[in-house]
């Protein structure tokens, strides 16, 4: 790239160099998964997870509250790792997210524990009246 021409960030880029059409990064409401109903998603919160460009993300859902460190593969997909807490127990685990007709869709699982699909999508804020 020339000089004066911004770089996109590494989150936005496949590794082949090429600037993704479609990205995950933002905050996605998760509207299903596998092993929990929406009740249990939504226990204490609204349930979600983001990705932040550089790499950062959050996802909670019930009683677990998780920190992300992700990335792109070379297939297109989100890939992330966890750590944060599971009913005020340390746990930590991976898994990935990808965009399918619009919504996320992905899959992860906890270090020696449950593992779930979940689909998701974007985060919708209410505007001021």
């Amino acid at each position: 790239m020339g000089a004066g021409v911004r770089r996109p960030p590494s989150c936005c880029v496949n590794p082949g160099g090429t600037i993704m059409q479609n990205n995950v990064i933002g905050k996605w409401r998760l509207i299903e998964m596998e092993q929990w109903d929406q009740d249990f998603i939504d226990l204490i919160e609204p349930g979600f997870i983001s990705f932040q460009k550089g790499g950062r993300g959050e996802m909670r859902f019930g009683a677990v509250s998780l920190e992300l460190d992700w990335e792109i593969n070379q297939a297109g997909k989100a890939e992330f790792t966890f750590t944060g807490f599971d009913e005020m127990d340390e746990t930590s685990g991976n898994g990935w997210a990808s965009l399918a007709q619009g919504r996320l869709v992905g899959h992860f699982k906890f270090h020696q524990g449950d593992k779930s699909g979940f689909i998701g999508e974007r985060w919708k804020t209410a505007r001021a009246s």
